[in-house]
């Protein structure tokens, strides 16, 4: 989506994911023309881009993508209004922004794991998200509360926060 924004020659989905270390269990491999499997990471099932071959200011410029990235964390924005306050911000510049966080703590699932969304927008405490997952719709509403507790859950060392992108 940010590639389309910015009319960056798009890559296959499936090519950006395998370079980012995409890993998934045995079961679904058959679902990837290219793809890892093995023990699945603290993260969960997906890409590994929290190690440094697969980290996506790397990943990127080997790909041609002209996009880097800088991730902030529950560390930088210590409670849900800085975060709406990060968010408004980002907002307000017409920015671009992916959203990690623990996919089962913030829609109260009975599932651990990271996922990532595209940031869309924020109206006072509602976030509105971009969601890749199968099966649910693709836009989504949440609490800046909720966001940031799914956040700080999945942890720093999962890649969790706010993934600032831009244009390199």
């Amino acid at each position: 989506m940010v590639m389309y924004k910015h009319s960056i020659p798009l890559v296959p989905q499936e090519e950006i994911a395998y370079e980012l270390g995409l890993i998934v269990p045995k079961k679904d491999a058959y679902l990837f023309a290219k793809v890892r499997t093995g023990k699945q990471p603290s993260a969960g099932w997906g890409t590994q881009i929290n190690k440094p071959e697969f980290a996506i200011n790397k990943v990127f410029p080997e790909l041609g993508i002209p996009i880097s990235m800088q991730r902030l964390t529950t560390k930088d924005f210590r409670s849900p209004d800085e975060l709406g306050k990060l968010l408004q911000d980002i907002q307000s510049k017409d920015g671009d922004a992916l959203l990690c966080f623990d996919y089962g703590k913030l829609w109260s699932l009975d599932f651990r794991g990271g996922h990532v969304c595209v940031f869309n927008s924020v109206d006072g405490n509602e976030v509105t998200i971009v969601d890749p997952e199968r099966n649910v719709p693709k836009l989504r509403t949440t609490t800046l509360d909720k966001l940031y507790l799914a956040m700080d859950f999945h942890g720093e060392h999962n890649s969790t926060g706010v993934w600032l992108l831009s244009l390199s």
